[in-house]
């Protein structure tokens, strides 16, 4: 019966060294790796990312999709942020140090799938600042000497601004006549309410179109672009896809 229970351990231990995971049993979390954290952040499981660092470590660069809980706010009360006990948490900081300690008083407190990976120093994947995370994009392709140049009418330009750029894909493409590139609109809340974007889309080859766009911003100032159906207005022979 002993030899039995030995090997069974002996096998869950493997398991675990298999799937990058370790489990502190007296600490009550498990420690994964950062590539095993980004799998599980692809997976629909109801997971929540949590940066334990400060806000303005947060505001200054976090992972997408993360919620600000700072470490030195966690004690023995449930944050209110994370509401549900059985959610599966993803939880890292700036080098590791917080993340261990967060995990630790998350699992006391009685979370049952903490998962810690370590900090955001070593991370490879994407990270976005606060304000990039609150700003929508819209890209469009063209090309110089006859793509569609773009230009946007806002509403009530108090409740969002919008910047225009080009974006080659080399520097020197700029000099190269006929060199194809993305006209992106970045929007930027500059408070919470609701106008409207109108963009028109010029060339001298293609045609006009006009696209109309509701904007929301919400009270983090988040943005959110919704296109209106059937609102575009086509002149000239063709007409240019975006």
């Amino acid at each position: 019966m002993r030899g039995w229970i030995w090997r069974l351990a002996a096998a869950l231990l493997a398991l675990l060294m298999f799937s990058g995971c370790t489990f502190d049993g007296e600490e009550g979390y498990t420690h994964i790796s950062q590539q095993d954290a980004a799998r599980r952040m692809t997976q629909e499981d109801g997971h929540v990312i949590v940066d334990v660092r400060r806000q303005d470590e947060y505001d200054g660069g976090h992972i997408p999709g993360a919620i600000c809980v700072p470490n030195e706010e966690i004690d023995t009360e449930q944050p209110s942020a994370l509401p549900d006990l059985d959610q599966i948490l993803l939880v890292y900081c700036r080098s590791g140090r917080r993340s261990r300690e967060a995990a630790k008083k998350l699992a006391a407190i009685g979370y049952t799938n903490v998962y810690e990976f370590g900090g955001i120093l070593s991370w490879e994947g994407e990270i976005v600042t606060s304000e990039q995370e609150r700003q929508a994009t819209l890209s469009f392709s063209s090309f110089d000497g006859g793509g569609p140049t773009y230009t946007v009418q806002i509403d009530d330009p108090s409740v969002v601004s919008c910047q225009s750029e080009r974006q080659y894909r080399r520097a020197d493409h700029a000099e190269i006549d006929g060199a194809g590139y993305t006209a992106r609109l970045t929007f930027t809340g500059l408070r919470s309410g609701q106008t409207t974007a109108t963009i028109t889309g010029d060339s001298p080859i293609m045609g006009v179109e006009t696209t109309v766009y509701d904007v929301t911003v919400d009270d983090a100032l988040r943005v959110t672009l919704t296109e209106r159906p059937d609102t575009e207005e086509e002149t000239g022979e063709d007409v240019y896809e975006r």
